[in-house]
């Protein structure tokens, strides 16, 4: 197999290095990082060297380019036609009010999230409990790094050749027609905290570190309250801690978080920022800087994500598509591009410990009528079937992306 990069399958070479990773608090400095040769040009630099068409490795099949376009144009064109459907928009407060959902207002509120997972697989969570202005300094510091020279940013530069995955990146081709995105991105662990390198966590802008630590606390006391909305949904009351039960042992969920930098493309409609794929994470959280790009496939038609200012977006990933025997929809999504502004998403996977959890639909769910959907595999041997998958697709002349997700998977399969 000779896959370097697809989305959060770079996380096993992480967890198989944590025994060697040295807390932040062990030390009393820290030493800047010794640049990498590059493997590849940056996204960045092509875009600010005024190309007017893309290089060839960056045109993305025809049969990927459905839906495709400059993202400002189709989020224009899709908030003005009311036949494009919206993807909703859940307040959660009543439930932080009423953990228990005993009123109607909280009850409606498991309900708007339930329907929501199982119909979309993603939604925009208001009312979330994270202050503004942390989310507003969080959009700073990563815009701040961004802001660096590219010769600064190389200083954190990871090297997938070799296993290190974390750090500042471009997204290598995934697929056997050598299809590249039009992306750079900056990657690390962020929960637990001393489990992270933070050699990798970017030393300017000064308050990164700081910031981004808070962030990931209250993110992971959100997934907490999510998953106590989802279980009461599939299970009712007295059931709130059934999926986190079932996604943690001694060990917490691990926090991914991935700083996605879409530059300016001159060739939007040929071109994706990210390929269409579903998250292999629990539940997966999402901020952007307001620029359009997020595209979700529902009900078989691409819909472009509307900005619903103060919200946190929400993706169900795959394992909780598989604990919910597939009552809960891991999306299928891309990033798109846009020729006249710089698209920056701020993105938290939340994952099962990668060996010491059991991924299978819960006991409740199985029924004669309704059989387990899903063989039970721990979290990386998903992965590892999801990867070796795609290299299937690949070697037989497939696209890129998670298509085996368009649709659910027969029973008594694997997804």
């Amino acid at each position: 197999m000779n896959i370097i990069v697809i989305d959060r399958s770079i996380h096993i070479s992480i967890h198989q290095s944590q025994a060697t990773t040295r807390s932040f608090m062990e030390t009393e400095t820290v030493q800047l990082p010794t640049p990498m040769p590059l493997p590849m040009g940056r996204v960045e630099a092509l875009s600010a060297s005024g190309l007017s068409a893309i290089p060839p490795e960056y045109v993305r099949p025809a049969d990927e380019r459905a839906g495709l376009g400059d993202a400002f144009d189709l989020a224009r064109t899709h908030a003005h036609d009311d036949t494009v459907p919206r993807i909703p928009v859940v307040d959660i407060s009543p439930f932080l009010l009423d953990p228990a959902a005993e009123g109607a207002a909280a009850a409606a509120c498991v309900e708007a999230v339930r329907a929501a997972a199982a119909d979309w697989g993603v939604m925009h969570i208001a009312g979330h409990g994270i202050p503004a202005d942390l989310m507003d300094r969080l959009r700073a510091a990563g815009a701040a790094f961004f802001a660096l020279p590219i010769h600064a940013k190389e200083a954190y530069a990871n090297d997938p050749a070799a296993g290190r995955l974390q750090g500042y990146g471009s997204r290598l081709a995934t697929n056997a027609s050598g299809h590249r995105e039009w992306e750079d991105y900056l990657f690390h662990l962020v929960q637990p905290d001393r489990l992270a390198d933070h050699a990798r966590w970017p030393a300017h802008p000064p308050d990164y570190v700081a910031v981004t630590r808070d962030f990931a606390s209250r993110v992971r006391g959100l997934a907490s309250t999510l998953l106590a909305v989802l279980s009461l949904g599939l299970l009712g009351p007295g059931r709130g801690d059934a999926l986190e039960k079932e996604l943690i042992t001694d060990l917490d969920l691990l926090l991914q978080l991935k700083i996605n930098y879409y530059p300016r493309c001159p060739q939007p409609e040929l071109a994706v920022g990210v390929e269409a794929h579903t998250d292999v994470s629990a539940l997966s959280f999402i901020l952007h800087n307001g620029v359009p790009g997020l595209q979700v496939l529902h009900d078989g038609r691409w819909v472009t994500a509307r900005d619903e200012p103060g919200t946190i977006i929400v993706h169900v990933g795959d394992a909780l598509e598989i604990l919910s025997n597939g009552r809960y929809t891991s999306v299928l999504h891309r990033g798109l591009v846009n020729r006249d502004a710089v698209r920056v998403s701020w993105v938290v996977f939340c994952e099962p410990p990668p060996d010491a959890v059991l991924l299978r639909p819960l006991p409740e769910l199985v029924t004669p009528q309704n059989p387990p959907r899903f063989t039970p595999r721990t979290f990386k041997q998903h992965l590892d079937r999801k990867l070796f998958k795609k290299q299937q697709q690949q070697d037989n002349g497939g696209g890129g992306g998670d298509h085996g997700h368009d649709a659910p998977p027969p029973a008594h399969t694997t997804s």
